[in-house]
């Protein structure tokens, strides 16, 4: 007989032995809600970033801060990152739509705010160093400023409503037509979606009838856990089932 393992703690708290051997596989589940706080905590520094942009932007450019000049160095350093900034961008936005992946969608967020940063560093140079408008640097910085903002304000969004259990209506009735769509299938009672970091947990109660034997309702929920991973990304279907249609 295999030897089952329990944690003890989690993220350092400790857990009671009953709850462990109860509880083992939803404990497990639960480490990957650390990761939407951690980009609930990126998108708060994200957005506090953007703010302090905003405010020295606009202070500086009331106040008319001469602009100090900067050299063709900064702005060819400026252009080379850029360009792998970018790449980086692409291969992370890449794999973020492939994994659906919430942590990946961030860093992605968060590698097109420094690519942008870094071409508005050239942009800034450019201007106003070539054409001397020296107001145009502070402008780009608030515009910069409220792109960040922006950015950090939506994974901050995204990150809460995760944190409550919300989940998209349209996409649980989605997921509830594909499953009522099945022969078998007489009527989805239930049907409820939730995020565990960035995977995907779906509860749902359906009618059979009452004819079906235990092999068939057996194949029939493996089924359903297939189609909702293939088809939708759906980690773990739970599906009760009831004879009563």
């Amino acid at each position: 007989m295999p030897l089952i393992i329990y944690d003890d703690d989690l993220f350092g708290a400790p857990i009671a032995p009953a709850e462990q051997q109860q509880l083992g596989p939803r404990i497990q589940q639960s480490r990957f809600r650390f990761e939407t706080i951690f980009n609930l905590l990126a998108g708060t520094i994200m957005a506090a970033i953007g703010i302090d942009i905003i405010i020295k932007g606009v202070m500086t450019f009331a106040t008319r801060t001469p602009f100090k000049n900067l050299s063709s160095i900064a702005g060819l350093a400026a252009g080379f990152s850029f360009v792998v900034l970018l790449v980086l961008w692409a291969f992370n936005h890449y794999w973020s739509r492939k994994l659906n992946n919430a942590a990946l969608t961030a860093a992605s967020r968060d590698t097109f705010t420094d690519a942008l940063t870094s071409l508005t560093t050239v942009l800034t140079i450019l201007v106003t160093v070539k054409l001397h408008l020296q107001w145009f640097d502070n402008l780009i910085s608030i515009g910069l400023g409220l792109y960040i903002l922006n950015t950090g304000t939506k994974i901050f969004r995204e990150s809460s409503l995760n944190l409550v259990d919300y989940f998209d209506p349209y996409l649980e009735d989605r997921y509830q037509r594909r499953i009522a769509d099945l022969t078998s299938v007489r009527k989805v009672i239930f049907l409820k979606a939730h995020y565990d970091g960035n995977l995907i947990m779906l509860r749902a109660t359906i009618g059979v009838p009452p004819r079906m034997t235990a092999i068939e309702i057996t194949r029939l929920i493996e089924t359903i856990n297939q189609i909702m991973w293939q088809e939708f990304g759906v980690m773990e279907t739970d599906v009760m089932i009831t004879t009563n249609y």
